[in-house]
């Protein structure tokens, strides 16, 4: 599918026929009855409206222009070349070898990175934290939104940890 007119000014045809173009493909994909995910600067696929509102929003507000692959709305994910191509297994090696050697560091200088395998349970309620409100009433941030939305700032504005403690 044609993308060229995400980089288009808003005012253009060829934008306003990208939008609908993209807005048919969405609908023909959706997965749920009425709403899709809203791929507008501000809203960056975080979240859902109808039709409508994410017609107006891409208007008004422009496209997420780091949205390439459409995989919110039914385009096929692809993996990037990089990812592609056939790697082979080192002999042995960690897979850390190349920072390790470098930097002088072991596997156990990586940390350890969380196993539910053990208790599922566990997993259960992690993932079901991440639905709940940020606070009694809260219905527009859920936590799971709300890290996101400040990691993306910390990333966005080259933020320290220091930061966030």
């Amino acid at each position: 599918m044609d993308k060229s007119w995400m980089h288009s000014d808003r005012r253009s045809k060829a934008y306003e026929f990208g939008v609908e173009a993209f807005l048919n493909f969405a609908v023909e994909n959706l997965l749920t009855t009425t709403h899709i995910r809203c791929p507008c600067v501000k809203c960056v696929n975080l979240k859902v409206f109808g039709v409508g509102i994410i017609r107006d929003h891409v208007y008004f507000n422009g496209i997420d222009q780091s949205y390439k692959n459409w995989t919110f709305h039914g385009e096929p994910w692809e993996a990037s070349t990089n990812a592609s191509r056939n790697v082979e297994e080192d002999d042995g090696h960690s897979r850390y070898s190349f920072v390790s050697e470098e930097i002088d560091m072991d596997d156990n200088d990586f940390g350890d990175f969380g196993d539910f395998g053990s208790d599922p349970y566990e997993f259960a309620n992690v993932i079901g934290d991440g639905d709940q409100p940020v606070y009694p009433g809260c219905r527009k941030y859920t936590k799971l939104s709300a890290i996101v939305k400040l990691y993306n700032l910390k990333a966005k504005h080259g933020m320290s940890d220091v930061c966030f403690t």
